[in-house]
């Protein structure tokens, strides 16, 4: 029964962390978005925010990943924060 729980803990945690990441991700990729299009072609800051645009893509992948994995194991997203269900492990 401990290990259930305990697998239910860190799906829970998962699926917390991963909703966390997507949010603070969908304002890095919107504002990375927006900015592109306004510098010309040969901006200097133009090659650092495609790579950034790219890696933004990178991680949410990985928390679409931990997403899946939550919801494989039957969690659901949490009602508590991420920091707060870390603590009480």
């Amino acid at each position: 029964m401990e290990r259930l729980l305990r697998t239910d803990r860190v799906c829970a945690i998962a699926a917390a962390a991963a909703h966390g990441l997507n949010n603070e991700l969908t304002v890095i990729l919107n504002s990375v978005a927006n900015s592109i299009p306004t510098l010309e072609p040969g901006h200097p800051a133009r090659p650092d925010l495609l790579a950034l645009h790219l890696a933004v893509l990178r991680c949410s992948r990985i928390s679409s990943g931990l997403l899946e994995f939550s919801a494989r194991n039957g969690a659901r997203p949490a009602s508590a924060p991420f920091d707060r269900l870390v603590k009480e492990w």
